[in-house]
């Protein structure tokens, strides 16, 4: 199968909504050398696109069941020449760094705000993707796990990193720690996601309001906004007063500032340029 329909994309009609979803559903949306290709090229095309808000979704009902264990032992051929050795140390940091830890930081990096859209199974890798969201909404009765230390491992793709920014120290020990599995209701008490559902069609109401409003705002304030949140979260207050000055001084010469001052006034809907 190719990565093509392992990774599907869709787009809105007006193209500002790009839906990426995973589709290797015979595994549960395991994460392997082919999906994770088909995820870097879906997220760098909709980087260049003129879409507002990225989703990264299943295509059924269910997020990922983490990395396939193939993969992870150094089984998985699906990727063609471009795979590593995962059982040889240097090879593994290697793959890490190289591969992994990219994918979820090109997800930072990138100036439109990404949603993930969760039911079912969301364990380990699938899991960290998720966390490398800006946003995360859920089901209730969606799963949760890092089930890493169960085999012997942690989580290393910005799960322990990601958790404890999230949802403080006691929660990241207690989720990382034990492998134990929890629902979307713990999930959003504990701070893991932003919201929960009761059925697919609120939560498909809940991701579809929630993109509206980040469309509603103006773009390049939406996206180095995202960044300067990432950027000096644990800095000092100090440098961070002076970014938010750095940030606004530029903000306030573009044309998206007047565009959104003449809207209010006005009391009318902005129509964002993004310059």
């Amino acid at each position: 199968m190719s990565e093509k329909k392992y990774v599907l994309v869709e787009e809105n009609e007006d193209q500002t909504i790009t839906t990426i979803k995973l589709n290797r559903l015979e595994k549960r949306n395991a994460l392997n050398w082919e999906v994770i290709n088909g995820l870097e090229k879906a997220i760098e095309e909709a980087e260049r696109s003129k879409t507002r808000v990225i989703i990264i979704t299943g295509a059924s009902d269910y997020f990922s069941a983490g990395i396939d264990l193939n993969t992870l032992a150094g089984q998985d051929n699906s990727g063609g020449e471009r795979n590593p050795d995962l059982n040889t140390p240097p090879h593994f940091r290697y793959s890490l760094n190289t591969r992994f830890h990219p994918l979820v930081v090109k997800i930072g990096k990138i100036e439109k705000p990404f949603i993930a859209r969760i039911e079912g199974f969301c364990l380990g890798l699938g899991f960290e993707l998720a966390l490398s969201c800006d946003f995360r909404f859920c089901l209730e009765n969606a799963t949760f796990s890092m089930p890493e230390v169960k085999v012997g491992i942690i989580p290393d793709v910005s799960g322990t990193t990601r958790l404890t920014r999230l949802c403080g120290i006691s929660h990241a020990k207690d989720i990382a720690l034990t492998g134990r599995v929890f629902d979307g209701t713990e999930a959003f008490r504990m701070g893991v996601v932003n919201g929960v559902a009761k059925n697919r069609e609120d939560l498909d109401a809940l991701v579809k309001k929630y993109a509206d409003e980040l469309i509603g705002s103006a773009p390049l304030a939406v996206g180095i906004g995202k960044k300067l949140i990432d950027d000096i979260y644990g800095q000092n207050l100090e440098f961070g007063l002076e970014m938010e000055g750095l940030v606004n001084s530029q903000l306030l010469t573009s044309k998206d500032f007047m565009t959104g001052v003449m809207a209010r006034i006005q009391k009318k809907k902005p129509e964002w340029q993004g310059k």
